[in-house]
């Protein structure tokens, strides 16, 4: 009786790994581009939802910079913590199944650092703190647009 059961369970374990590997790691980073960036192909609403959660930490740097420029650190801590929040049911599925692991990484990484800002502020950095913060964090931004490039799916 043992034995029927431990074959199903290594089977679940396999398929449930293989799949987490197809979808979750792998990604469909493609073919280097004429720029020397990874081309990542995505659906044109997959795309649209990418594109808009780069705006939107784009304009909380701004944000977060020019309240720190006044010394409103209230102000910076509270962009910072609204760009750190990550609401996974929102993210498409197929868009995390599309791109590859390293963008996942900047990604969920991007959101971890605005999040450590804000507990930083929080807890009394000064401005010069913050901006340097800001800074590093910032790297997974040039990083990540100096690796890839996200282009529409044609088909």
């Amino acid at each position: 009786m043992k034995k029927p059961c431990t074959v199903i369970i290594i089977a679940l374990l396999l398929i449930i790994g293989a799949m987490g590997w197809f979808f979750v790691i792998r990604g469909s980073g493609g073919p280097k581009g004429e720029d020397g960036r990874t081309v990542v192909l995505l659906t044109s609403s997959d795309r649209a939802f990418f594109l808009a959660e780069m705006r939107g930490w784009l304009e909380s740097v701004q944000g977060i910079a020019q309240a720190l420029a006044e010394n409103d650190m209230k102000e910076a801590a509270e962009i910072a913590r609204k760009a750190g929040v990550v609401e996974l049911d929102q993210i498409p599925g197929s868009l995390l199944r599309s791109i590859p692991l390293e963008m996942k990484q900047l990604g969920f990484g991007t959101h971890d650092a605005f999040a450590a800002l804000a507990k930083s502020i929080e807890e009394g950095a000064d401005a010069k703190r913050a901006l340097k913060m800001l800074s590093e964090l910032m790297l997974n931004c040039t990083g990540c647009h100096a690796g890839y490039r996200v282009d529409p799916k044609t088909h």
